[in-house]
C-alpha cells in the first residue's frame, strides 16, 4: 500500500510538473510575440528614418542648386 501510495505522489508531482511546463510554453510563445511586435515597430521606424534622410537630402540638393541658379544669374 506505501508503494502504491508514494507511486500517486509520484503522479501527481508529475502532473504538477506538467502543467508549470505548459505555462512556461505559453509563457514563451507569449514572449516571442511580444519580441516580434517590437521588431516590427523598429523595422518602421528605421523606415521612417530613412525617408525622412532621403527627404532632407533632396531638399539641401534643392536648395543648393537654388543658390548656385541665383549666384549665375546675378
Amino acid at each position: 500500500k506505501r508503494f502504491e501510495a508514494v507511486d500517486k505522489r509520484f503522479e501527481a508531482v508529475d502532473k504538477r510538473f506538467e502543467a508549470v511546463d505548459k505555462r512556461f510554453e505559453d509563457l514563451i510563445g507569449h514572449t516571442d510575440k511580444r519580441f516580434e511586435a517590437v521588431d516590427n515597430r523598429f523595422n518602421d521606424v528605421q523606415a521612417s528614418i530613412r525617408a525622412t534622410q532621403w527627404l532632407i537630402g533632396a531638399g539641401f540638393i534643392l536648395i543648393t542648386a537654388a543658390i548656385a541658379v541665383f549666384q549665375f544669374l546675378s
